[in-house]
């Protein structure tokens, strides 16, 4: 199992609930995960994801989020198990995915001077692009549509389960299709590098901005870099090059792939793939017509194999 270095647990008791505290896996804006143990009604142990709310954030956005969870299911999601509150933290249950996230295999990857094959890069894509369609479409139980925007798209908040399977987290930044957003509001909502050149400009969010967001990650994959990384760390430099979104793909790049890029990240979104259906589907064509498609073994040991190069 995966895990992040154990540091002290910074919380008033290791037991939340039925739940003990293993170690923290990661920390964010709005809340801090941590490995927790529990006990089935059966008398099983299992573990999960334990999502603890920070003391600084209103009891409402984490609780939109849960409720969130709890209504959307779909196997390339995250799935919520249960929500709690223990000494006055919310906390929300989410199923443990042993093989971490695709932020950290790249790392690994990169150090091992190991290249993203192109046939799992166009699986992540594929996977990923399957949960978000349906994110997009969601309804509630009524029926009615949520109509929702992720807005947070990256490495980060892309998961493996053991057996291999890619599942998009993080659904704490979520807004509905048109919301505004202000510049300074998309850059601590969603990565800076991941933002679509709407939400630099404040315009209104549409399921296109997650499309431009998982184009980005695409590029990653395929090329080895970010497409508009700059050395400067400054924001106005970062939003300047996304908003431009000139691409330098390597000559040597299949050239059907390269075009799905460009459409991908076209910083015209009447230009760009509008959906991410639409995304996906070219991505599979590619695979079929190439016969690039890894099978379902295939992922899970090319994963197994890559994930003991972090081990």
């Amino acid at each position: 199992m995966l895990v992040a270095v154990p540091r002290p647990v910074e919380v008033p008791s290791r037991r939340f609930g039925h739940y003990l505290l293993r170690t923290r896996l990661g920390t964010g804006g709005m809340a801090e995960v941590f490995l927790a143990d529990a006990v089935d009604v059966r008398g099983q142990p299992f573990s999960v994801a334990l999502k603890l709310m920070r003391r600084d954030v209103p009891a409402e956005v984490f609780a939109d989020e849960a409720d969130l969870m709890g209504l959307l299911e779909h196997p390339n999601l995250v799935q919520r198990l249960e929500v709690g509150e223990a000494f006055g933290r919310p906390f929300i249950a989410m199923e443990l995915l042993v093989g971490g996230d695709l932020g950290g295999l790249m790392r690994a990857l990169h150090q091992q001077r190991q290249p993203f094959p192109s046939d799992m890069a166009v699986h992540v894509a594929i996977e990923v692009l399957r949960g978000l369609a349906y994110f997009h479409q969601a309804r509630t139980r009524s029926g009615r549509p949520l109509g929702l925007v992720h807005g947070d798209v990256n490495p980060a908040n892309i998961f493996f389960s053991g057996d291999g399977d890619v599942k998009l987290g993080d659904f704490g930044v979520a807004k509905a299709h048109g919301a505004d957003i202000g510049p300074a509001d998309g850059v601590a909502a969603g990565k800076l590098h991941y933002l679509s050149p709407e939400q630099t400009r404040g315009e209104p969010l549409t399921p296109a901005s997650d499309v431009f967001a998982m184009g980005i990650v695409l590029h990653e994959l395929l090329v080895g870099a970010h497409p508009f990384q700059r050395e400067s760390t400054d924001v106005h430099v970062v939003m300047a090059a996304i908003r431009t979104a000139r691409l330098h793909l390597p000559f040597t790049m299949d050239r059907t792939l390269a075009a799905i890029l460009r459409k991908a990240l076209a910083p015209d979104v009447a230009s760009r793939y509008r959906t991410a259906g639409e995304l996906a589907g070219a991505l599979l064509t590619w695979s079929l017509d190439t016969g690039h498609g890894p099978t379902r073994t295939d992922v899970r040991r090319w994963l197994a194999e890559a994930l003991g190069l972090i081990g």
